[in-house]
């Protein structure tokens, strides 16, 4: 299974997850989930976006679990 990350990129820039909801589009229970590391589906337009804010790239914030 693939999860997003956000844990591994947020100390890159410190934004609140209320921030990065704003800035993403998303809610701010996704961004909560994305932190924690927990499966949330996303599109891969919104990948990209996240990336975006962070300055990096989309592999950079995916995690390959074991099943």
């Amino acid at each position: 299974m693939i999860i997003v990350n956000l844990y591994n990129v947020t100390w890159k820039k410190k934004y609140t997850n209320k921030e990065l909801a704003a800035l993403s589009g998303l809610s701010v229970a996704t961004i909560t989930k994305l932190t924690r590391g927990e499966h949330v589906d996303l599109k891969i337009s919104t990948l990209e976006k996240i990336a975006k804010i962070f300055g990096c790239n989309v592999k950079d914030i995916l995690i390959e679990l074991e099943d």
